[in-house]
């Protein structure tokens, strides 16, 4: 098990079977990607100590969840490009040298002007390049093909939902993560978390913020208590946000690292409103560091005990003893908050995280009868952008 849930507070009789129409198996959970294609593509684009991962929104935040994982086990250097800002393109090739450093665009439909915008940057400086995107001829598939790049073909499935396909293992791959580890885990999630199993734990904490919904708590607030997991947040807020934030329904989601959120946020949730549903991200298995407080220090003062006390004690100790004070501060106002924990940190259970967050999110649009595969508000916005840019 890599996965512990607990629920607290969240009292609705019959939340736990929640009943549910049937529905077929979600196309993301049934594609498989072609991972010895992609390693292959590797394999030939080896010769680069940098690599820069264009994209926005879902063709991007999977690939940053592993990458914030796992970033001191890359093979190397690795940033990612959300932001056609000048300051920040001109920092980075200041910083990496065009011939150490490939540069990988992302873009399902080809056609997201940023992307575009950001990669005719870096070509303007001579940095080679390789894509993933639809064959579908959009504008970075025709760059592609007029100047003969490399590239992997994006599958037709929604970008938020595509962290265990071609979208998010390309970049995996080319920064040294063993995606078949990645693919694994995902794939033994989604068949534990299938529709055709009624009864299953992303139904569960789906259904918990839907009936908390209903009591009033329409903010989640998500608190990582791991630097290592905070990459996991924004494909979080993404998936609940974009799939169930329909017909004026769905819950609002922000989150911080903790305990850096304590000393601001707990007064919200402690003070304010009780509106929000805090929704808490851990793992077991931190690196094992112990402190060691100096002879000469041992007898100072801290808050009525001596500092000598915290000797021998391991950094994850006290992290864990901030996320306590919280979660029994909660417990104390029977305020309902979830706990999800890794109970091993790995790129197996990281494929497993990626594809829980998927099934919650799809579950909890159909809980509240909106199709979870669709962004009509999105789009306008785009449009105007992209009209703003020839006035």
């Amino acid at each position: 098990m890599s996965l512990k849930i607990e629920i607290d507070h969240v009292n609705e009789k019959k939340r736990e079977v929640q009943e549910l129409p049937r529905h077929d198996t979600p196309d993301f959970a049934e594609y498989k990607p072609d991972i010895d294609a992609i390693k292959t593509a590797k394999e030939e684009e080896h010769n680069f100590d940098n690599l820069v991962v264009i994209g926005n929104g879902g063709s991007i935040t999977s690939f940053r969840a592993y990458l914030y994982a796992f970033f001191p086990e890359t093979d190397v250097d690795v940033r990612l490009v959300t932001t056609m800002d000048p300051d920040y393109l001109n920092r980075l090739s200041r910083e990496l040298d065009s011939e150490k450093t490939l540069v990988m665009p992302i873009s399902k439909s080809g056609d997201t002007v940023g992307v575009i915008e950001s990669l005719i940057y870096f070509m303007a400086r001579d940095y080679p390049v390789f894509a993933v995107t639809s064959d579908n001829g959009g504008a970075l598939k025709q760059i592609v093909e007029r100047e003969d790049l490399g590239w992997i073909r994006h599958p037709d499935i929604g970008g938020r939902f595509s962290g265990a396909t071609e979208t998010a293992l390309v970049p995996a791959a080319f920064a040294g993560m063993p995606i078949d580890e990645i693919r694994k885990g995902a794939e033994e999630m989604y068949e534990k978390l299938s529709p055709k199993k009624q009864y299953n734990s992303a139904l569960n904490v789906a259904s918990a913020f839907y009936d908390a919904e209903k009591k009033g708590y329409e903010n989640l607030f998500a608190g990582f208590y791991s630097t290592r997991m905070f990459g996991f947040y924004p494909l979080f807020v993404q998936l609940m946000h974009e799939t169930v934030c329909k017909n004026r329904k769905g819950q609002t989601v922000s989150g911080d690292l903790g305990p850096e959120f304590q000393h601001h946020t707990n007064q919200r949730i402690f003070g304010g409103k009780k509106d929000v549903l805090p929704v808490f991200f851990r793992t077991e298995n931190h690196e094992e560091e112990v402190m060691r407080i100096p002879e000469e220090l041992k007898e100072i003062d801290l808050r009525g005990r001596r500092l000598g006390l915290l000797d021998g004690r391991t950094y994850q100790e006290a992290l864990e003893s901030e996320y306590y004070g919280v979660k029994d501060a909660l417990d104390e106002e029977k305020i309902p908050s979830i706990d999800l924990t890794f109970t091993e940190l790995s790129h197996e259970a990281a494929g497993k995280l990626v594809a829980f967050i998927q099934y919650v999110a799809v579950y909890s649009a159909w809980l509240r009868d909106v199709d979870p595969f669709t962004q009509p508000d999105v789009e306008n916005s785009k449009k105007l952008g992209f009209e703003h840019r020839f006035k």
